[in-house]
This record gives C-alpha cells, structure tokens and sequence, in this order.
C-alpha cells in the first residue's frame, strides 16, 4: 500500500512538472494593452524572483509589439515627450539582483521607460529595473541599501568575501552600463543591508533616476 501510495505521489509531481512550462505560477509581472492614448504597461509587484525573469521575455515582446502597430495606426515613430512606447510599472521591495539586471537589459534592449507611481515604492533591487528605462520617473519612493548576502552556516568567510566583491563590481558595472553616476552606486554601498536610505527628489535627479527624457544621441565617431 505505502509503495503504491509513492507511485502515486510521483505520478502527480510528474504530471504537475510537465505543466510547469506552460503555467509560470506566481510570477508578479502582468501586461496590460494600451488604451486610448495610454500605452501598454508592463507591471512589476512583489519580490523580484527567477519566476518574474521567466515572464519578461515573452511579455516584453508583446508590449513592443502592440506598442508599434499602435504608433503606425497613429502615423507616428515616436511617443510624446515625458512617455514610453511601453511603460514599466514598478511596486517592489526588492528581490534577486541577478533577476533584476537581467530583466533591466531586457527593457534597455527596448528602450521602455520605467516608472514608480505615487503610491508605489521601490527598493533595493528594485532600483536596478528602474535605472534600466531609456525615461525615467518617479511619483513614489525609492530606497537604496548595499546587497544583503544571508548567512547560510556552510559558506566559508573568505567565500562570502568573495562572493559579496563579485555582487559589488557586477552591479557597479551594471549601473555604469546604464549611464548612471558611479555616485549611485558608492551611496548604495554606504547603507548597510539591514537599513533603507529613501532618496529625495533631489538626490533622484542627480543620481539620474528621474529623467522625463532620454538623452541626445552622442557625437559622430570619426571615420
């Protein structure tokens, strides 16, 4: 009885394993077509997790998409001053850096813009989808503090050492690849990982958080 009641128990993991491809449960992202004249909105809420990166793709290709045939029906190239072809929404308290960098290429890669609406907040990780967007704004709050690397009782000391200086040149790196101030990033660094520094509506602006529109192209390399 008990082997057949395991046999059986396998059968539904299995069965369940196989949806999993088709059925990306808990992801925190979610699109909604444009309307009018809003464009479509990508939403981000919750933990950043690998699920949400599992999404992104498929949903970003669908936000373009829809975003283009509606700037052709309208005769136009371009959306208007201070507004995405797609607009992400962020409502996050953080999550997986990894997750974040990877999902804040994607939206570089399509020029989106981001936004955290009044209301929302954005911390941690999350602050790394948000300097991603080729526009920028904030309504909200946004928060900033150094990784948190957890306490496992396996990894060595000099491990975690090491491991915390690859977060750290990563996401430098990162932020720099996204045109931010390495000021950012050495502010993030000065805020324990336990503790939260809200940025204001000035440091948004010279961290480059805030930015209603992208910037001019560069000049012309010689030939």
């Amino acid at each position: 009885m008990a082997s057949r009641r395991f046999r059986n128990w396998r059968t539904v993991a299995v069965f369940l394993g196989a949806f999993a491809v088709l059925l990306p449960a808990m992801s925190r992202v979610f699109y909604q077509p444009g309307a009018g004249n809003r464009p479509p909105r990508i939403l981000i809420k919750g933990e950043l997790v690998q699920a949400d990166l599992d999404a992104f793709p498929a949903i970003a290709k669908t936000a373009r998409e829809d975003a283009a045939a509606a700037l052709a029906s309208n005769g136009t190239s371009a959306p208007p001053l201070g507004k995405g072809t797609v607009n992400v929404m962020l409502d996050s308290r953080g999550g997986s850096i990894w997750v974040a960098m990877s999902i804040g290429r994607i939206i570089r890669a399509n020029a989106f813009m981001t936004r955290v609406e009044g209301g929302a907040s954005c911390v941690s990780a999350c602050v790394y989808v948000l300097a991603a967007g080729q526009a920028r704004y904030v309504g909200g709050r946004v928060g900033i503090h150094r990784p948190f690397l957890p306490n496992d009782g396996v990894t060595s000391a000099r491990a975690k050492k090491a491991q915390y200086e690859g977060i750290n040149a990563q996401a430098s790196q990162y932020l720099e690849e996204m045109g931010l101030p390495k000021s950012l990033h050495e502010r993030m660094m000065r805020t324990p990982p336990d503790r939260v520094a809200w940025l204001s509506a000035q440091e948004l602006s010279i961290f480059g958080l805030m930015r209603l529109a992208p910037p001019p192209p560069g000049p012309a390399l010689p030939r």
